[in-house]
Order: C-alpha cells, then sequence, then structure tokens
C-alpha cells in the first residue's frame, strides 16, 4: 500500500513538473521581451492592480469620469520642477494623460503604441503628459530613456499613495485619459489599437 502511494506521489510531482514549461510559455505569449507590442484581444485587460476587492465598483467608479470636466493636479517633472495638469490643457491641443510605472510590465508592454501615437500626432497637436506611480525616482528616469518617452512626464514618487489615485480612481495600470481643448474627459483606458483608432478619429487618418 506504501509502494502505492509512493508511486501516486512520484507520478503527481512528474505532472506538475512537466505543466511548469507550458504556464512558462503561456505568459511568453502574452508578453513577449523581444515583441512588446501588445496585441489587443490578448492583453486588453493584462494590468496590474492595486487589489482585486470590488472589481465592478472600481470599473464603474473609472467610467463615471468620462464626459466630466478634468480635475487638476500638482506634481513634479524629472528635474524637480512643479507643475499642474491645467498647463497642458485647452489651447486647441487634445491631452493623452498616462498612468504608468516603470515597474509595470503590461505598462512597458504597451508603452510603444503610445510612442508611436505621439510621433504620429504631436505635430498635429497632441499633448501628452504620463504620470508615473514609482516610488524611486532613479528607475523612474531610467524607464523614461528606455522606453523613449519624449514627453512631459509628472509624479510625487509615492506609488498607489500618488495624489492621482485618489482623484481619478486609478486601482489598476497603465490606465490613461483623453482630454479634449475644452478641457472634458472624452475617453478612458485607451489600450492597443484604440488609442490610434480614436486619435484617427479626432485628427484624420
Amino acid at each position: 500500500m506504501r509502494r502505492i502511494l509512493f508511486l501516486f506521489a512520484l507520478l503527481l510531482a512528474v505532472s506538475a513538473q512537466a505543466q511548469e514549461p507550458a504556464k512558462a510559455q503561456q505568459m511568453k505569449n502574452i508578453v513577449n521581451p523581444q515583441d512588446t507590442v501588445l496585441k489587443k484581444t490578448e492583453v486588453r485587460n493584462f494590468v496590474v492592480r492595486r487589489d482585486r476587492s470590488k472589481d465592478d465598483e472600481k470599473n464603474a467608479a473609472m467610467k463615471a469620469f468620462v464626459g466630466q470636466r478634468f480635475t487638476d493636479l500638482e506634481m513634479l517633472d524629472t528635474d524637480g520642477n512643479s507643475h499642474k495638469l491645467s498647463e497642458y490643457v485647452g489651447n486647441g491641443h487634445w491631452l493623452f494623460v498616462d498612468m504608468w510605472a516603470s515597474w509595470c510590465g503590461p505598462c512597458r508592454a504597451e508603452m510603444p503604441h503610445v510612442v508611436a501615437a505621439y510621433e504620429k500626432y504631436h505635430k498635429k497637436g497632441l499633448e501628452m503628459v504620463s504620470i508615473s506611480l514609482d516610488n524611486q525616482k532613479e528607475a523612474w528616469v531610467k524607464a523614461i530613456t528606455a522606453l523613449n518617452m519624449p514627453w512631459t512626464h509628472l509624479s510625487d514618487l509615492k506609488g498607489w499613495q500618488s495624489i492621482v489615485c485618489d482623484v481619478y480612481k486609478v486601482w489598476a495600470i497603465p490606465d490613461n485619459l483623453l482630454i479634449n481643448p475644452q478641457g472634458e474627459i472624452v475617453a478612458r483606458n485607451l489600450r492597443g489599437s484604440e488609442l490610434a483608432e480614436k486619435l484617427g478619429e479626432i485628427y484624420g487618418k
């Protein structure tokens, strides 16, 4: 009997080990370090969450901002200079506000879409501001350079305790806001090709 139990336990261990490569490959397919452009159908909901409690309520709270006027906030840039979000709103410009962090894998994987949008539409009037939920300035600044993000960057370096999380109910990243020249939030959490499609509607293909 003991021999049978021993063999059964051995078979379970072998089975578990056999499944590990498959799990690893599955994660690799979600975010391939050598191909960081996200596929909309694969990772639309791939985010880093603050917590998973009351997800439905949080999603409703996030969506409630669409159609509302933006709320101003103030943070420091990478040089330690203070800036308000309102500095970048209006004057005929649309503003894309990106919430991210250097330690957030999905954020880094999403960034090629954001960079492509900036390169295509900045000359047509699109402004961008990235707000980081980093805690360490060195990691934040290093990631900006590594990911080729040539727009304005702000942070209070407080992680999930950042003021942006309270003001805009940010509970998962990446997250973002699209604000029109009148200061109204017209879209939120545009991911993958959704951002390019929305900006194409605004500025033309």
